[in-house]
């Protein structure tokens, strides 16, 4: 299962993914290919850490930063209106490991920003 802040720095980077206007580098490709196969053999941790790393290529690293930014505000919002609507806080949410088990079809994939797109909807929520 995932933390919030595991979940935060799936989406931001998912979120980056999305954004991307050109294929990935191949080496980078590589890279999150091999994020992919460690999600999925359950290293969340090591993943997760690479994944920091690998939000740093110039490619990535404002998508990446600008998605963080606003995902984190975002929770923040969300704490802070829990009890100003009570009516709203049994409405269903993503289940923590959905975004997982999207964020390992996505690694894994050969184009991962062409796979990304066709997650955008469940990335992105419309409220975003």
């Amino acid at each position: 299962m995932l933390d919030l802040l595991q979940r935060i720095t799936l989406r931001a980077f998912l979120t980056a993914l999305v954004e991307l206007d050109s294929r990935l580098p191949t080496a980078l490709q590589q890279e999150i290919n091999k994020v992919g196969e460690m999600l999925a053999n359950a290293q969340k941790d090591n993943a997760l850490n690479r994944l920091i790393e690998l939000a740093e290529n110039d490619c990535l690293k404002e998508s990446y930063r600008n998605a963080r930014m606003n995902i984190q505000t975002q929770y923040k919002s969300q704490e802070l209106n829990k009890f100003d609507k009570p009516s709203q806080q049994n409405q269903p949410t993503m289940p923590p490991e959905h975004i997982g088990n999207i964020a390992i079809k996505i690694f894994q994939d050969p184009d991962s920003s062409a796979e990304a797109k066709k997650h955008k909807s469940e990335i992105i929520p419309k409220n975003s």
